[in-house]
C-alpha cells in the first residue's frame, strides 16, 4: 500500500543529499532549462520568506525502476539514490548551483 508523507527537511540538508548523491532525478525529467530571471525570482522569494512551493520526492526502498541521473552539474560516483525529484527540479536545481 502507498502512503504519501509531508516531511519538512532543512534547505542546507536537502541540498546536501543532492550533492552527495541520495537524491538525483528519474532520467524521464527533462533537463534543466531556468533562465536567470527564473532563478533571481526564486532567490528573491527566499529571501523575501515567501512560499516557493513544495516539492515531491520519491523513495526508492533500496529498488529503483528507472534510469537515475544526478542533478546538472552534480558530479558523482556509483551512487545508488535513496530519493527521485519527481516535482521541484528547476527549483532544487538552481539552488544546487547557486547556493
Amino acid at each position: 500500500m502507498s502512503t504519501f508523507d509531508t516531511t519538512k527537511i532543512a534547505l542546507k540538508d536537502i541540498l546536501g543529499q543532492i550533492t552527495d548523491g541520495r537524491v538525483q532525478l528519474p532520467d524521464f525529467q527533462r533537463g534543466w532549462v531556468w533562465d536567470d530571471e527564473h532563478v533571481r525570482s526564486l532567490l528573491v522569494s527566499i529571501a523575501r520568506s515567501f512560499p516557493v512551493g513544495a516539492v515531491m520526492l520519491l523513495e526508492t526502498g533500496g529498488e529503483v525502476r528507472f534510469q537515475v541521473r544526478p542533478v546538472e552539474n552534480v558530479e558523482l560516483q556509483k551512487t545508488e539514490p535513496e530519493m527521485l525529484i519527481l516535482d521541484g527540479q528547476q527549483r532544487l536545481t538552481s539552488l544546487t548551483q547557486v547556493l
